[in-house]
């Protein structure tokens, strides 16, 4: 199959650009959403009373900020914060691209492939609010609850079989995994457009809007993707 055809059939290929719509005299935004990594799901269309969007869709940017592995609350914090008109980005659940949060990150994407970069910056999102754990001893330095969660082997095993674990493996003998984030609360206020944009600044790498990823993809793009297993980022 030639490059050209394998694009063509790629879930970008069916990606949706366009605009929410304001509904009602007060200027309500015509769009309700659902999921999100608390849920162990990608964010999606519940309600589209303004028309033009598809109740199911995958949301995978809002006003150019990709929001993959964030919290529904956070979700619904870039969205209210965002200024008028608010582009959005929808895909029809696929195969590869669904609503399952955990099968998209357990895949083995080829490094340097749109996918591969977009499970990077979906793990940007989820350390956002979700701190990794593993069953290795702390090195110099490293701040339990800050750097990792360091569990015992048995505690774990627990939080893989809860269902806790949005992705798990095993490297040089020690258990790694990325918990699903907590619910936002009262004393945990959602993250705004302008706050996300800034938090990133603290990470190692920055997230990437889906035309940047298309375009590295497409250039063949070298940049290190983390992908021990899946790609759960092991330091």
């Amino acid at each position: 199959m030639s490059k050209a055809a394998v694009r063509k059939l790629h879930w970008h290929s069916k990606v949706q650009d366009s605009f929410i719509p304001l509904v009602g005299s007060s200027g309500d935004l015509g769009v309700s959403v659902g999921g999100g990594a608390d849920y162990g799901e990608f964010p999606f269309i519940t309600a589209a009373p303004g028309g033009g969007l598809t109740v199911g869709d995958v949301i995978l940017e809002i006003g150019g900020t990709p929001v993959l592995g964030m919290t529904l609350g956070d979700v619904r914090g870039v969205l209210h914060s965002c200024l008028h008109p608010i582009r959005i980005k929808t895909v029809s659940p696929g195969s590869v691209l669904c609503k399952d949060l955990r099968l998209y990150l357990s895949k083995c994407f080829t490094p340097g492939s749109m996918d591969s970069q977009l499970q990077q910056v979906i793990r940007e999102n989820l350390y956002l609010r979700a701190v990794p754990c593993t069953t290795r001893l702390p090195r110099d330095g490293e701040i339990s609850g800050l750097d990792y969660n360091f569990v015992s082997i048995e505690e774990f095993f627990s939080l893989e079989e809860s269902a806790a674990l949005l992705e798990s493996g095993k490297f040089k003998g020690n258990y790694y995994g990325t918990p699903r984030p907590v619910h936002i609360g009262p004393e945990s206020p959602p993250i705004t457009y302008r706050e996300h944009r800034n938090l990133l600044r603290n990470f190692r790498t920055r997230s990437k809007s889906l035309s940047n990823l298309e375009k590295a993809a497409e250039e063949e793009n070298s940049e290190e993707v983390s992908g021990l297993y899946g790609g759960l980022q092991l330091l």
